[in-house]
């Protein structure tokens, strides 16, 4: 039997409703998840894991932001090729600046399970 390996999705939010939210949404899509919650904590978590897509929120609060977290994350040679996706509350006239930092698409909150789904089968096949 061939199958398929999981495709594994990094998710770092700093608001918890929002991140149990993207969670709940990421195992009903049967996602398996690697989750910060800080930018500093999203960089400790992938010494040592891989993943398959980033969604980052920009705006983290204090500490790193999701703008400069897929900037240095983009740097190192293993990530450089993960498309990343900002998940995030700005308007869509701020995806030149996200496009430059080298993220692959934006999805705006609030979003459904449907528009996930899509970002995901898009950049994970």
């Amino acid at each position: 039997m061939n199958t398929v390996p999981p495709k594994f999705v990094l998710v770092v939010e700093d608001d918890f409703a929002s991140r149990q939210y993207l969670l709940l949404l990421l195992k009903k899509l049967e996602y398996p998840v690697h989750a910060a919650e800080t930018g500093e904590q999203a960089l400790e978590l992938m010494k040592d894991k891989y993943v398959d897509i980033m969604l980052l929120d920009i705006a983290l609060g204090p500490g790193i932001s999701g703008l400069e977290l897929g900037t240095i994350l983009k740097k190192e040679e293993r990530f450089k090729d993960i498309p990343m996706v900002a998940v995030t509350a700005f308007s869509k006239d701020k995806l030149d600046t996200l496009v430059e930092a080298g993220f692959a698409d934006y999805m705006s909150k609030p979003y459904t399970i449907v528009q996930l789904k899509e970002i995901l089968e898009k950049y994970t096949g």
